[in-house]
Protein backbone atom coordinates (compact mmCIF):
# COMPACT_ATOMS: atom_id res chain seq x y z
CA UNK A 1 0.00 0.00 0.00
CA UNK A 2 1.50 3.39 -1.38
CA UNK A 3 1.93 5.82 1.75
CA UNK A 4 -0.68 8.21 3.33
CA UNK A 5 0.04 11.35 3.25
CA UNK A 6 -1.75 14.08 5.49
CA UNK A 7 -1.30 17.50 7.31
CA UNK A 8 -0.93 17.84 10.72
CA UNK A 9 -5.06 18.75 11.10
CA UNK A 10 -5.93 15.37 9.91
CA UNK A 11 -6.31 11.48 10.50
CA UNK A 12 -7.09 8.93 8.80
CA UNK A 13 -8.69 5.46 8.85
CA UNK A 14 -8.65 2.50 6.71
CA UNK A 15 -11.29 -0.61 6.79
CA UNK A 16 -12.32 -3.76 4.90
CA UNK A 17 -15.80 -3.57 3.35
CA UNK A 18 -17.12 -5.52 6.42
CA UNK A 19 -16.29 -2.00 8.53
CA UNK A 20 -13.54 -3.62 9.80
CA UNK A 21 -10.54 -1.41 11.05
CA UNK A 22 -7.39 -2.38 9.05
CA UNK A 23 -5.19 0.79 10.04
CA UNK A 24 -5.13 3.73 11.20
CA UNK A 25 -3.09 7.56 11.88
CA UNK A 26 -2.10 7.86 15.90
CA UNK A 27 -3.76 11.14 15.66
CA UNK A 28 -7.29 9.72 14.62
CA UNK A 29 -8.81 8.50 18.10
CA UNK A 30 -9.79 12.24 19.05
CA UNK A 31 -12.52 11.91 16.45
CA UNK A 32 -13.96 8.83 17.80
CA UNK A 33 -17.37 8.35 20.07
CA UNK A 34 -14.97 6.54 22.20
CA UNK A 35 -11.62 6.79 21.78
CA UNK A 36 -10.55 3.84 24.00
CA UNK A 37 -12.75 1.10 22.08
CA UNK A 38 -11.33 2.25 19.05
CA UNK A 39 -8.99 -1.01 17.66
CA UNK A 40 -7.62 -2.67 14.68
CA UNK A 41 -10.17 -5.68 14.11
CA UNK A 42 -13.20 -3.47 15.42
CA UNK A 43 -15.99 -2.35 13.61
CA UNK A 44 -15.99 1.13 13.57
CA UNK A 45 -19.75 2.08 13.31
CA UNK A 46 -20.13 1.90 17.04
CA UNK A 47 -17.60 4.78 17.13
CA UNK A 48 -18.47 6.89 13.96
CA UNK A 49 -22.50 6.10 14.14
CA UNK A 50 -22.48 8.30 10.93
CA UNK A 51 -21.79 5.33 8.95
CA UNK A 52 -24.79 3.81 9.60
CA UNK A 53 -27.04 3.47 6.78
CA UNK A 54 -24.40 4.72 4.39
CA UNK A 55 -22.78 0.74 3.88
CA UNK A 56 -23.95 0.40 0.33
CA UNK A 57 -22.97 3.76 -1.11
CA UNK A 58 -19.64 3.42 0.26
CA UNK A 59 -19.18 0.05 -0.75
CA UNK A 60 -19.90 0.79 -4.31
CA UNK A 61 -17.65 4.04 -4.60
CA UNK A 62 -15.39 3.27 -7.73
CA UNK A 63 -12.11 3.30 -7.76
CA UNK A 64 -11.70 6.83 -9.60
CA UNK A 65 -9.45 8.91 -7.20
CA UNK A 66 -11.73 12.17 -7.58
CA UNK A 67 -14.88 10.02 -6.47
CA UNK A 68 -15.40 10.34 -2.79
CA UNK A 69 -18.07 10.79 -0.24
CA UNK A 70 -18.38 13.82 2.15
CA UNK A 71 -19.96 14.26 5.55
CA UNK A 72 -18.97 18.06 6.66
CA UNK A 73 -19.03 19.66 10.22
CA UNK A 74 -19.58 16.39 12.17
CA UNK A 75 -19.42 17.61 16.06
CA UNK A 76 -18.17 15.57 18.94
CA UNK A 77 -18.24 16.51 22.30
CA UNK A 78 -14.82 17.07 24.37
CA UNK A 79 -14.75 15.95 28.02
CA UNK A 80 -14.23 19.79 28.63
CA UNK A 81 -17.68 19.95 27.53
CA UNK A 82 -17.32 21.75 24.32
CA UNK A 83 -17.44 20.14 20.77
CA UNK A 84 -14.94 19.97 18.47
CA UNK A 85 -15.45 19.71 14.25
CA UNK A 86 -13.98 17.43 12.01
CA UNK A 87 -15.31 16.37 8.26
CA UNK A 88 -14.61 13.20 7.00
CA UNK A 89 -13.94 12.15 3.30
CA UNK A 90 -14.50 8.44 2.11
CA UNK A 91 -12.42 6.97 -1.01
CA UNK A 92 -11.64 3.41 -2.47
CA UNK A 93 -8.50 1.92 -2.17
CA UNK A 94 -8.75 -1.32 -3.59
CA UNK A 95 -10.60 -3.73 -1.68
CA UNK A 96 -10.91 -1.40 1.22
CA UNK A 97 -11.74 1.97 2.23
CA UNK A 98 -9.82 4.96 3.27
CA UNK A 99 -11.25 7.66 6.02
CA UNK A 100 -9.29 10.83 5.88
CA UNK A 101 -10.88 13.07 9.09
CA UNK A 102 -10.09 17.01 8.81
CA UNK A 103 -10.18 19.08 12.01
CA UNK A 104 -12.20 22.17 11.42
CA UNK A 105 -13.13 23.10 15.06
CA UNK A 106 -11.50 26.88 14.00
CA UNK A 107 -13.13 27.01 11.40
CA UNK A 108 -16.71 26.04 12.58
CA UNK A 109 -16.08 28.14 15.64
CA UNK A 110 -15.06 31.27 13.40
CA UNK A 111 -18.32 30.30 11.12
CA UNK A 112 -20.42 30.41 13.78
CA UNK A 113 -18.92 33.88 15.41
CA UNK A 114 -19.51 35.57 12.07
CA UNK A 115 -23.17 34.23 12.35
CA UNK A 116 -23.60 35.70 15.59
CA UNK A 117 -22.00 39.10 14.34
CA UNK A 118 -24.15 39.46 11.29
CA UNK A 119 -27.16 39.09 13.48
CA UNK A 120 -26.26 41.38 15.88
CA UNK A 121 -25.57 43.81 12.84
CA UNK A 122 -28.36 43.19 11.48
CA UNK A 123 -30.18 44.32 14.91
CA UNK A 124 -27.85 47.08 14.94
CA UNK A 125 -28.64 48.14 11.23
CA UNK A 126 -32.47 48.22 11.82
CA UNK A 127 -32.53 50.28 14.87
CA UNK A 128 -30.08 52.63 12.58
CA UNK A 129 -33.03 52.65 10.12
CA UNK A 130 -35.70 53.17 12.40
CA UNK A 131 -33.60 56.11 14.33
CA UNK A 132 -32.54 57.89 10.28
CA UNK A 133 -36.41 57.21 9.71
CA UNK A 134 -37.10 59.74 12.71
CA UNK A 135 -34.31 61.82 11.80
CA UNK A 136 -35.36 62.43 8.60
CA UNK A 137 -38.76 63.31 9.18
CA UNK A 138 -37.88 65.60 11.90
CA UNK A 139 -35.44 67.56 9.32
CA UNK A 140 -38.24 67.56 6.60
CA UNK A 141 -40.54 69.20 9.45
CA UNK A 142 -38.21 71.92 10.34
CA UNK A 143 -39.23 75.39 9.51
CA UNK A 144 -35.25 76.51 10.09
CA UNK A 145 -32.66 75.89 6.91
CA UNK A 146 -30.52 72.69 7.65
CA UNK A 147 -27.65 72.73 5.20
CA UNK A 148 -24.94 69.93 5.62
CA UNK A 149 -21.09 70.47 3.83
CA UNK A 150 -18.04 68.95 3.72
CA UNK A 151 -15.28 70.23 4.91
CA UNK A 152 -14.54 71.89 1.78
CA UNK A 153 -17.90 73.45 1.52
CA UNK A 154 -19.44 71.35 -0.72
CA UNK A 155 -23.45 70.93 0.37
CA UNK A 156 -23.99 67.14 1.34
CA UNK A 157 -27.27 67.61 2.70
CA UNK A 158 -30.49 69.89 3.00
CA UNK A 159 -34.06 70.09 3.90
CA UNK A 160 -37.38 70.99 2.28
CA UNK A 161 -36.87 74.72 4.26
CA UNK A 162 -34.64 76.48 1.90
CA UNK A 163 -37.56 76.15 -0.73
CA UNK A 164 -39.70 78.52 1.02
CA UNK A 165 -36.81 80.55 2.75
CA UNK A 166 -34.55 81.11 -0.55
CA UNK A 167 -36.37 79.54 -3.08
CA UNK A 168 -34.12 76.54 -3.89
CA UNK A 169 -35.24 73.02 -3.88
CA UNK A 170 -33.35 70.53 -1.82
CA UNK A 171 -31.94 68.51 -4.60
CA UNK A 172 -31.13 71.58 -6.46
CA UNK A 173 -28.05 72.72 -4.19
CA UNK A 174 -26.86 69.55 -3.58
CA UNK A 175 -22.92 69.23 -4.82
CA UNK A 176 -22.82 73.07 -4.68
CA UNK A 177 -20.65 75.03 -2.69
CA UNK A 178 -22.28 76.79 0.42
CA UNK A 179 -20.72 80.06 -1.41
CA UNK A 180 -23.44 80.16 -3.77
CA UNK A 181 -26.49 79.52 -1.16
CA UNK A 182 -24.69 81.80 1.44
CA UNK A 183 -23.39 85.07 -0.79
CA UNK A 184 -22.67 87.10 2.11
CA UNK A 185 -18.92 89.25 1.35
CA UNK A 186 -18.42 88.52 5.32
CA UNK A 187 -18.87 84.50 4.78
CA UNK A 188 -15.74 82.64 4.98
CA UNK A 189 -16.65 79.34 4.86
CA UNK A 190 -12.79 78.21 5.49
CA UNK A 191 -12.66 80.91 8.61
CA UNK A 192 -15.79 79.61 10.21
CA UNK A 193 -15.02 76.15 9.51
CA UNK A 194 -11.15 76.44 11.40
CA UNK A 195 -12.99 78.08 13.88
CA UNK A 196 -15.54 75.23 14.70
CA UNK A 197 -12.72 72.91 14.94
CA UNK A 198 -11.04 74.45 17.63
CA UNK A 199 -14.05 74.44 19.72
CA UNK A 200 -14.86 70.44 18.80
CA UNK A 201 -14.19 69.56 21.87
CA UNK A 202 -15.57 72.12 24.15
CA UNK A 203 -18.61 72.14 26.06
CA UNK A 204 -19.58 75.58 23.92
CA UNK A 205 -19.09 74.30 19.90
CA UNK A 206 -21.77 75.64 18.77
CA UNK A 207 -21.43 79.35 17.02
CA UNK A 208 -23.78 81.21 16.21
CA UNK A 209 -23.45 83.51 12.72
CA UNK A 210 -25.93 86.33 11.02
CA UNK A 211 -25.15 86.70 6.92
CA UNK A 212 -27.31 87.56 3.68
CA UNK A 213 -28.21 84.94 1.53
CA UNK A 214 -30.16 86.36 -1.87
CA UNK A 215 -33.50 84.63 -2.63
CA UNK A 216 -32.96 82.66 -6.11
CA UNK A 217 -36.75 83.61 -7.38
CA UNK A 218 -35.92 87.51 -6.81
CA UNK A 219 -32.37 88.62 -6.76
CA UNK A 220 -33.36 91.76 -5.09
CA UNK A 221 -34.32 89.66 -2.16
CA UNK A 222 -32.31 89.54 0.39
CA UNK A 223 -32.98 87.23 3.62
CA UNK A 224 -31.56 87.63 6.75
CA UNK A 225 -30.38 83.93 8.16
CA UNK A 226 -29.29 83.37 11.29
CA UNK A 227 -27.04 80.44 11.48
CA UNK A 228 -26.38 78.38 14.39
CA UNK A 229 -22.73 76.19 13.27
CA UNK A 230 -21.09 73.04 15.05
CA UNK A 231 -19.20 70.23 13.68
CA UNK A 232 -20.78 66.63 13.11
CA UNK A 233 -18.16 63.38 13.58
CA UNK A 234 -18.50 61.03 10.34
CA UNK A 235 -17.49 57.68 9.92
CA UNK A 236 -14.06 58.32 9.18
CA UNK A 237 -12.02 59.32 12.36
CA UNK A 238 -11.03 62.65 12.67
CA UNK A 239 -13.53 63.65 9.33
CA UNK A 240 -16.04 66.19 10.64
CA UNK A 241 -18.88 67.69 8.47
CA UNK A 242 -20.51 71.42 9.20
CA UNK A 243 -23.84 71.87 10.06
CA UNK A 244 -25.88 74.92 9.22
CA UNK A 245 -29.29 75.39 11.23
CA UNK A 246 -30.70 78.92 9.61
CA UNK A 247 -33.70 80.90 10.84
CA UNK A 248 -35.25 83.65 9.19
CA UNK A 249 -34.60 86.86 10.86
CA UNK A 250 -35.23 89.05 7.97
CA UNK A 251 -38.76 90.71 9.39
CA UNK A 252 -36.72 90.86 13.04
CA UNK A 253 -33.35 92.39 10.83
CA UNK A 254 -35.78 94.77 9.29
CA UNK A 255 -37.47 96.12 12.62
CA UNK A 256 -34.07 96.59 13.66
CA UNK A 257 -32.91 98.95 10.45
CA UNK A 258 -35.86 100.89 10.79
CA UNK A 259 -34.98 101.69 14.19
CA UNK A 260 -31.41 102.49 13.08
CA UNK A 261 -32.81 104.53 10.22
CA UNK A 262 -34.10 107.36 13.04
CA UNK A 263 -30.74 107.37 14.33
CA UNK A 264 -29.00 107.29 10.53
CA UNK A 265 -29.28 107.40 7.21
CA UNK A 266 -29.55 103.83 6.13
CA UNK A 267 -26.22 103.37 4.10
CA UNK A 268 -26.96 101.61 0.76
CA UNK A 269 -26.08 98.04 0.41
CA UNK A 270 -23.63 97.32 -2.38
CA UNK A 271 -24.11 94.96 -5.24
CA UNK A 272 -21.99 91.79 -4.92
CA UNK A 273 -20.85 89.15 -7.23
CA UNK A 274 -21.94 85.92 -6.26
CA UNK A 275 -18.93 83.73 -5.35
CA UNK A 276 -19.05 80.86 -7.72
CA UNK A 277 -15.94 78.19 -6.81
CA UNK A 278 -16.83 74.94 -9.34
CA UNK A 279 -15.77 71.84 -7.03
CA UNK A 280 -16.91 69.00 -8.48
CA UNK A 281 -18.68 66.56 -5.68
CA UNK A 282 -16.79 63.28 -5.95
CA UNK A 283 -17.77 59.82 -4.89
CA UNK A 284 -14.79 57.95 -3.49
CA UNK A 285 -16.35 54.99 -3.32
CA UNK A 286 -14.25 53.36 -0.77
CA UNK A 287 -12.02 50.82 -2.71
CA UNK A 288 -11.35 49.19 0.71
CA UNK A 289 -14.87 47.93 0.62
CA UNK A 290 -14.59 46.26 -2.20
CA UNK A 291 -11.47 44.56 -0.79
CA UNK A 292 -13.19 43.35 2.43
CA UNK A 293 -15.79 41.79 1.06
CA UNK A 294 -13.86 40.07 -1.94
CA UNK A 295 -11.81 38.86 1.36
CA UNK A 296 -14.96 37.81 2.77
CA UNK A 297 -16.07 35.78 0.56
CA UNK A 298 -12.47 33.74 -0.62
CA UNK A 299 -11.93 33.50 3.48
CA UNK A 300 -16.17 31.79 3.76
CA UNK A 301 -16.26 29.74 1.13
CA UNK A 302 -12.55 29.06 -0.22
CA UNK A 303 -13.18 25.18 0.26
CA UNK A 304 -16.40 25.64 -2.11
CA UNK A 305 -14.97 28.00 -5.33
CA UNK A 306 -14.03 27.39 -8.64
CA UNK A 307 -10.69 28.31 -9.64
CA UNK A 308 -12.24 30.79 -11.99
CA UNK A 309 -14.23 32.42 -9.32
CA UNK A 310 -11.33 32.65 -6.84
CA UNK A 311 -9.40 34.61 -9.66
CA UNK A 312 -12.92 36.89 -9.84
CA UNK A 313 -12.17 37.60 -6.51
CA UNK A 314 -8.57 38.51 -6.52
CA UNK A 315 -8.57 40.38 -9.75
CA UNK A 316 -11.52 42.37 -8.20
CA UNK A 317 -9.13 43.57 -4.88
CA UNK A 318 -6.12 44.36 -7.19
CA UNK A 319 -7.93 46.32 -9.58
CA UNK A 320 -9.50 47.84 -6.23
CA UNK A 321 -5.82 48.55 -5.28
CA UNK A 322 -4.81 49.82 -8.15
CA UNK A 323 -7.23 52.31 -8.14
CA UNK A 324 -6.61 53.64 -4.53
CA UNK A 325 -2.95 53.67 -5.72
CA UNK A 326 -3.73 55.86 -8.73
CA UNK A 327 -5.58 58.20 -6.72
CA UNK A 328 -2.76 58.63 -4.20
CA UNK A 329 -0.43 59.20 -6.63
CA UNK A 330 -2.51 62.08 -8.74
CA UNK A 331 -3.01 63.95 -4.94
CA UNK A 332 1.03 63.53 -4.76
CA UNK A 333 1.53 64.76 -7.90
CA UNK A 334 -0.95 67.68 -7.43
CA UNK A 335 0.68 68.40 -4.28
CA UNK A 336 3.97 68.45 -5.15
CA UNK A 337 3.39 70.81 -8.28
CA UNK A 338 1.11 73.15 -6.40
CA UNK A 339 3.76 73.22 -3.67
CA UNK A 340 6.98 73.53 -6.56
CA UNK A 341 8.60 70.89 -5.70
CA UNK A 342 7.88 68.95 -8.38
CA UNK A 343 11.46 68.06 -9.99
CA UNK A 344 11.60 66.81 -13.71
CA UNK A 345 13.75 63.13 -14.24
CA UNK A 346 14.73 63.76 -17.42
CA UNK A 347 16.11 60.37 -19.34
CA UNK A 348 16.00 58.76 -22.53
CA UNK A 349 13.39 56.07 -24.21
CA UNK A 350 11.36 55.23 -27.02
CA UNK A 351 7.92 56.87 -27.07
CA UNK A 352 6.59 54.43 -29.56
CA UNK A 353 7.63 51.09 -27.45
CA UNK A 354 6.49 53.39 -24.21
CA UNK A 355 2.78 54.13 -25.64
CA UNK A 356 2.15 50.28 -26.09
CA UNK A 357 3.61 49.55 -22.91
CA UNK A 358 0.77 52.18 -21.38
CA UNK A 359 -1.99 50.81 -23.98
CA UNK A 360 -1.61 47.33 -22.68
CA UNK A 361 -1.62 48.26 -19.19
CA UNK A 362 -4.72 50.42 -19.88
CA UNK A 363 -6.42 46.69 -21.39
CA UNK A 364 -5.76 44.79 -18.46
CA UNK A 365 -8.82 46.91 -17.15
CA UNK A 366 -10.42 47.74 -19.96
CA UNK A 367 -10.55 44.61 -21.76
CA UNK A 368 -13.26 44.83 -24.08
CA UNK A 369 -11.98 48.18 -25.57
CA UNK A 370 -10.34 49.13 -28.74
CA UNK A 371 -7.96 51.95 -28.46
CA UNK A 372 -6.12 52.64 -31.52
CA UNK A 373 -2.10 53.54 -31.69
CA UNK A 374 -1.10 55.52 -34.74
CA UNK A 375 2.63 55.92 -34.53
CA UNK A 376 5.65 56.42 -37.17
CA UNK A 377 6.56 53.10 -38.28
CA UNK A 378 10.92 54.17 -37.19
CA UNK A 379 11.44 54.50 -33.15
CA UNK A 380 10.94 57.43 -31.70
CA UNK A 381 13.60 58.64 -29.07
CA UNK A 382 12.47 61.36 -26.45
CA UNK A 383 13.67 62.94 -23.45
CA UNK A 384 11.71 63.08 -21.15
CA UNK A 385 10.67 62.34 -17.39
CA UNK A 386 9.18 59.22 -17.92
CA UNK A 387 6.80 58.79 -15.37
CA UNK A 388 4.96 62.50 -15.88
CA UNK A 389 4.75 61.70 -19.52
CA UNK A 390 3.37 58.32 -18.29
CA UNK A 391 0.24 60.35 -16.30
CA UNK A 392 -0.23 62.83 -19.29
CA UNK A 393 -0.99 59.64 -21.86
CA UNK A 394 -2.58 57.55 -19.46
CA UNK A 395 -4.48 60.34 -17.97
CA UNK A 396 -5.83 61.68 -20.96
CA UNK A 397 -6.28 57.88 -22.39
CA UNK A 398 -8.26 56.92 -19.38
CA UNK A 399 -10.66 60.44 -19.75
CA UNK A 400 -11.38 59.28 -23.20
CA UNK A 401 -12.31 55.57 -22.17
CA UNK A 402 -14.42 56.93 -19.35
CA UNK A 403 -16.48 59.65 -21.35
CA UNK A 404 -17.19 57.37 -24.67
CA UNK A 405 -19.59 54.40 -24.98
CA UNK A 406 -17.72 50.83 -24.69
CA UNK A 407 -18.31 50.24 -28.33
CA UNK A 408 -16.53 53.54 -29.64
CA UNK A 409 -12.59 53.49 -30.52
CA UNK A 410 -10.30 56.00 -28.60
CA UNK A 411 -7.32 56.68 -31.16
CA UNK A 412 -3.66 58.02 -29.63
CA UNK A 413 -1.68 59.32 -32.62
CA UNK A 414 1.74 60.48 -32.37
CA UNK A 415 3.49 62.61 -34.58
CA UNK A 416 6.60 64.72 -35.02
CA UNK A 417 7.10 68.12 -36.14
CA UNK A 418 10.77 69.01 -35.64
CA UNK A 419 12.11 68.37 -32.64
CA UNK A 420 8.70 68.51 -31.14
CA UNK A 421 6.19 65.41 -30.30
CA UNK A 422 2.74 66.12 -31.18
CA UNK A 423 -0.01 63.53 -29.34
CA UNK A 424 -3.54 63.78 -30.56
CA UNK A 425 -6.30 61.66 -28.18
CA UNK A 426 -9.54 61.48 -29.91
CA UNK A 427 -12.89 59.84 -28.67
CA UNK A 428 -16.51 59.99 -29.61
CA UNK A 429 -17.60 60.71 -26.05
CA UNK A 430 -19.92 62.76 -24.34
CA UNK A 431 -17.82 66.03 -25.52
CA UNK A 432 -17.44 69.01 -23.36
CA UNK A 433 -19.77 71.83 -23.12
CA UNK A 434 -17.93 75.25 -24.23
CA UNK A 435 -18.89 77.30 -20.84
CA UNK A 436 -16.52 74.26 -19.21
CA UNK A 437 -13.82 73.83 -21.78
CA UNK A 438 -11.80 77.21 -19.93
CA UNK A 439 -12.07 75.39 -16.51
CA UNK A 440 -11.29 72.06 -17.75
CA UNK A 441 -7.94 72.24 -16.18
CA UNK A 442 -8.71 73.64 -12.71
CA UNK A 443 -8.16 71.25 -10.07
CA UNK A 444 -11.34 70.24 -8.99
CA UNK A 445 -12.96 70.81 -11.64
CA UNK A 446 -15.79 68.76 -13.57
CA UNK A 447 -18.35 69.69 -16.84
CA UNK A 448 -21.87 69.59 -15.88
CA UNK A 449 -22.38 66.84 -18.58
CA UNK A 450 -20.46 64.08 -16.95
CA UNK A 451 -24.20 62.78 -14.75
CA UNK A 452 -23.26 59.77 -12.36
CA UNK A 453 -19.62 59.22 -13.96
CA UNK A 454 -17.39 59.10 -11.23
CA UNK A 455 -14.08 61.05 -11.44
CA UNK A 456 -12.36 63.36 -8.87
CA UNK A 457 -11.47 66.59 -11.18
CA UNK A 458 -7.69 66.21 -10.82
CA UNK A 459 -6.75 64.41 -14.23
CA UNK A 460 -6.78 66.81 -16.11
CA UNK A 461 -5.42 69.44 -13.69
CA UNK A 462 -2.09 66.94 -13.15
CA UNK A 463 -1.76 66.34 -17.19
CA UNK A 464 -1.67 70.60 -17.43
CA UNK A 465 0.79 70.83 -14.42
CA UNK A 466 2.85 67.88 -16.00
CA UNK A 467 3.06 69.58 -19.15
CA UNK A 468 4.01 72.86 -17.87
CA UNK A 469 7.15 71.46 -16.51
CA UNK A 470 7.90 70.24 -20.03
CA UNK A 471 7.72 73.32 -21.09
CA UNK A 472 4.73 72.36 -23.66
CA UNK A 473 1.27 73.44 -24.83
CA UNK A 474 -2.41 71.41 -24.63
CA UNK A 475 -5.39 72.35 -26.44
CA UNK A 476 -8.71 71.20 -26.82
CA UNK A 477 -11.64 71.16 -29.59
CA UNK A 478 -15.03 69.55 -28.37
CA UNK A 479 -18.15 69.90 -29.63
CA UNK A 480 -21.31 67.62 -27.01
CA UNK A 481 -22.48 64.49 -28.20
CA UNK A 482 -20.27 64.67 -30.73
CA UNK A 483 -16.74 63.77 -29.03
CA UNK A 484 -13.40 65.44 -28.31
CA UNK A 485 -9.97 65.56 -29.38
CA UNK A 486 -7.06 66.75 -26.53
CA UNK A 487 -3.33 67.95 -28.58
CA UNK A 488 -0.40 67.99 -26.34
CA UNK A 489 2.81 69.76 -28.22
CA UNK A 490 6.21 68.65 -26.11
CA UNK A 491 9.67 69.82 -26.95
CA UNK A 492 11.35 66.51 -26.04
CA UNK A 493 12.61 65.14 -29.49
CA UNK A 494 16.34 63.84 -29.12
CA UNK A 495 18.94 65.20 -31.80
Amino acid sequence: MNSIVISDNQGYLIIDNNFKLVNLSPNVKKYAESPETLAIGQDIRSNFPELIGLEDTLISLGPSSEESFILNGIAREQSSGSNSYFNLTIKKNGNNLILFLEDVTELMLLRQSLNQKINESEITLNELKRFEYCTNKIVDSMGDILLITDSSGVINRANEAIKNILGYSSSEVLNRHITEIIDDPKFDYARVFKSLESLKFKEKSCQKLEFSCTNKENSKDKKAIEFNCFLAPTEVKEIFKCVYIGRDITVRKQAEAEIRQALEKEKELKELKSIFISMASHEFRNPLSSILVCADVLIETKDNLHLEETQFYLTSIKEAALNMEYLLEDVLILSKTEAKQQKLNFSYFDLKEFCQQLIKKLKLSHQDRVINLIVPEDSLEVNADEKLLGHIITNLLSNALKYSASDKPVNLEVTRQENIVVLEVQDQGIGVPPEAQKHLFESFYRANNVGNIPGTGLGLAIVKRAIDLHQGNISLTSQPGIGTTIRVELPIITN
